[in-house]
Formats: C-alpha cells, structure tokens, sequence
C-alpha cells in the first residue's frame, strides 16, 4: 500500500496543473513580498509594518489571507487528479497491474491529502519569509517572541492540514461525479449557496457546517460571527470526519462501477 501510495505521489507531482500552481504560489510569493517591502518602506515613519501582523491568533492575519488562495488551490487540484484519470481513461490501464480497487482509490485520495499538505505548508513558508525584508527593515518585529513563533509555527500546520483536506475532499467528489467541473460545481455550490442557505435559516446548524468549522480550525479560536463554542481539536476532527464519510462513499462507488475493459 506504501508503494502504490508512492507511485500516486509521484504522478501528482508530475502533473502539469500541480506544476503550474506551484509556480503561481512562487511568484505571488515573491511578487508580494516586494510590494510589501516597498510600502513598508514608504510608510516607514508614519505607519511602520508590523511582522507580528503575519499572523494574528485567532484573528485576521496576513497568514490565513494565503490560506484563501491555497484551498482555491487544492480544490481544483484535488478535483483534477482524479476527474483527469476519469476523462482520459487511464483507471482501466492502471486497474490492470493492481486490480484491487479500493487499494487503487484510498492510494488516490490519500495522495491527493499529502501532496497538497506538502506544497501548502512549503509555500506558506516562502509567503512567510517574503515578508522578513518588510519587518527587519523599514519595519519592525516588536511583539515577535518564543510563544508568537510557536502559535506561527502551529497555524502553519493546522493551514496545511485543512488543504490536504480540502484537496482530498474534492478528490472524493471527483472519484464519484467522474468530472472535475461536475465536482468544482457541486463543492462551490455547496460552499456559497447550501451553507449559505442553511446558516440564514438554521443557525444553530452553522456547528456542523464545513465553513465555520475550518474557520475554527484554522485560527484555533471561536468565530464572533457564531453563537456556538468549539475546540480546534473538535473542528479538526469534524472536517476530517466529513472527508473519511465521503471518501468511503467515493471508494465503495469505484468499487462497484463497471469498467468494461477490466471487466
């Protein structure tokens, strides 16, 4: 299984898509590191950067506004590994030298959870470093100590495992839709009108909604815009029960499904 895990691993990094992101999240890096620095530099003495700023506990960061942008991320990609292999027909070839097919689709989605891990958590460091100009020069790291870095370094991480969540749960939509635009809309859909919907007419449910909860996850505090309390260990595995439901949903589908040449 850690072999085939492997193998999936490495065709994911070899996809074009997941190439392209990576450079995108590169050079936005870069790109917004220097205009950082730049306003940093003009507002030297009148507002200087504060590095602290890149990450707030519990409130709005320069951190999480890269959160954003790197689950838009591993939503699409997510959702294109798999409908990718459905479009051009490759399951039937792969299925061939490993037949077992819930070995074939848990190998996929875990894939999918550990690559976008992976790239997240490398990126979101770069975006991290691109502000150091900012903050030791025109800027300043007052309030930057043991404990800051430490609720840094574990924002970081948590930011990372809510993407490989995302990319795996829109992995599984894919698995069972057998499209990534059928997947891409059923996940938007979701997000901006169902919970939308439900958190207008029923608040109460906003505990059990994948929006607050990986909101609560990420900042590690409780949302002002929400009544209800919940831990960051409670959210976390609200998420990842969500994800292991539908990925057994998408798994027990592909197991089922006829595919005429490994009939």
């Amino acid at each position: 299984m850690i072999t085939l895990v492997g193998v999936e691993i490495r065709r994911c990094l070899a996809r074009r898509l997941v190439r392209w992101l990576v450079l995108i999240g590169v050079v936005g890096c870069a790109t917004t590191g220097y205009f950082a620095h730049r306003a940093a530099r003009h507002d030297e003495l009148t507002d200087p950067f504060r590095l602290v700023e890149l990450w707030v506990p519990g409130g709005d960061s320069i951190l999480g506004f890269a959160g954003i942008f790197l689950i838009i991320g591993a939503v699409v990609g997510g959702a294109s590994m798999i409908g990718a292999e459905w479009r051009a027909g490759t399951f039937s070839t792969l299925l061939t030298w490993e037949p077992r097919r819930v070995r074939v689709a848990v190998a996929k989605l875990v894939a999918c959870a550990v690559v976008a891990f992976a790239i997240s958590v490398v990126l979101l460091v770069l975006w991290c470093i691109a502000f150091l100009p900012a903050g030791l020069g025109p800027g300043t790291t007052e309030g930057i100590d043991a404990a800051w870095f430490r609720s840094l370094v574990g924002a970081v991480l948590r930011l990372g495992a809510l993407i490989g969540l995302a990319a795996s749960f829109m992995a599984a939509i894919a698995l069972i839709g057998r499209n990534t635009a059928a997947a891409l809309g059923v996940a938007f859909g979701y997000l901006f009108v169902f919970e939308q919907i439900i958190h207008s007419w029923k608040p109460w449910a906003s505990r059990f909604l994948l929006g607050p909860n990986g909101a609560i996850f990420t900042t590690g505090a409780d949302l002002e815009t929400e009544t209800f309390t919940r831990s960051t260990a409670t959210a976390g595995l609200t998420l990842l029960g969500y994800v292991l439901a539908l990925s057994t949903a998408g798994v027990m589908l592909f197991r089922r499904r006829d595919l005429p040449s490994t009939a």
